[in-house]
């Protein structure tokens, strides 16, 4: 099968870091055995839009491929744009935040691709009537990182962005439960001192690379956006993975990539209740739900201290990841479910 992939090389345009969704639909898909071109349309954007429809079209129209995947993000593609790459090869959008994103982004552009895959089941099932072409497709783990051998040297860590709640939680979650957080943004808040002028900017920074030697020796000095090789390293060596899933906009609880990325990593997660999570994994035995903070510090503290239960936890959460929420399910589930495959 050929396929051609679209999306960003760069997380966000930030040479520091690869977008996931690169591993996610084009490494994964060519680790299958399918041949897969990429286009990064972000940086083809950054040239011109006008360019970066021109050259999308050409590139369909000469490919020959079974289906085009894009990632969705903004409007770097127009309903003429997609009409005409139609009548080559299906073009198939892969949404993500559909919770918030949908009434305002995605349902006005649902019609403009051959199919629409959403990875919110709510979205799905109110959604699936007046849209017929659209897929439910869940986040999923990639498979390319296995930590279940490593050594758990980090007992409780947190690995990611911070917006919203999430600093306030980071804070308090560290000064109680010695949480660990590495990623954009953790810096402020778990370091509270660091930029302050009573420092020169050089001792100031060295100070930072200390803490963060002692914390992660393999990691970079700055870490405001980390690889995914960085990313999955510190989840193959956590214990207890704090997992947030409040979304950055509108103040409602979704399901994380995180939720199946690091599924393979031997950590226990320990997330927010979330609406259709226990559909995925069952709680108590897969992965260990709490509602508020204090419940989360409670169940730190009490699996950091009962390894054999954490550990048995973790393991039955990483045999459920590789039966059924790998990214190889979801893409033959959606190429099926098109009858592409």
């Amino acid at each position: 099968m050929k396929l051609l992939v679209c999306t960003s090389y760069y997380y966000y345009g930030n040479p520091r870091g690869l977008e996931p969704q690169f591993y996610y639909l084009y490494r994964v898909p060519e680790s299958l055995g399918h041949t897969v071109d990429f286009f990064d349309y972000l940086t083809a954007s950054a040239v011109g839009v006008e360019q970066l429809r021109r050259v999308f079209l050409a590139t369909v129209r000469g490919g020959g491929y079974d289906a085009v995947f894009i990632a969705t993000y903004r409007d770097e593609f127009d309903r003429e744009t997609l009409a005409e790459a139609a009548r080559h090869s299906p073009i198939i959008a892969w949404n993500s935040d559909d919770e918030w994103r949908w009434e305002d982004y995605s349902r006005q552009r649902a019609t403009w691709y051959t199919f629409m895959v959403t990875n919110s089941p709510n979205i799905y099932t109110l959604n699936r009537a007046a849209f017929p072409n659209l897929i439910h497709a869940q986040w999923a783990c990639s498979g390319f990182w296995d930590g279940r051998a490593t050594r758990k040297d980090i007992d409780f860590s947190f690995v990611g962005q911070v917006y919203g709640a999430r600093g306030p939680q980071l804070r308090w979650l560290a000064r109680r439960a010695g949480l660990r957080a590495f990623g954009k943004g953790t810096r402020r808040y778990l370091y509270p001192n660091y930029g302050r002028e009573a420092l020169p900017k050089r001792v100031q920074h060295a100070v930072q690379s200390a803490i963060l030697k002692y914390a992660l020796p393999s990691i970079a000095d700055e870490v405001g956006v980390l690889s995914l090789d960085q990313v999955n390293m510190i989840w193959n060596r956590s214990k207890v993975s704090f997992t947030p899933l409040d979304s950055s906009q509108n103040n409602v609880r979704q399901i994380k990539g995180r939720v199946f990325e690091m599924g393979m990593s031997g950590t226990l997660m320990l997330a927010h209740r979330a609406p259709y999570l226990d559909t995925y994994y069952e709680p108590g035995k897969e992965y260990i739900p709490f509602d508020t903070l204090e419940e989360c510090l409670q169940l730190a503290r009490y699996y950091l201290k009962h390894e054999r239960e954490r550990a048995a936890i973790a393991e039955a959460y990483a045999r459920r990841t590789v039966a059924e929420h790998l990214w190889r399910h979801r893409i033959e589930h959606v190429l099926t479910a098109a009858g592409i495959l």
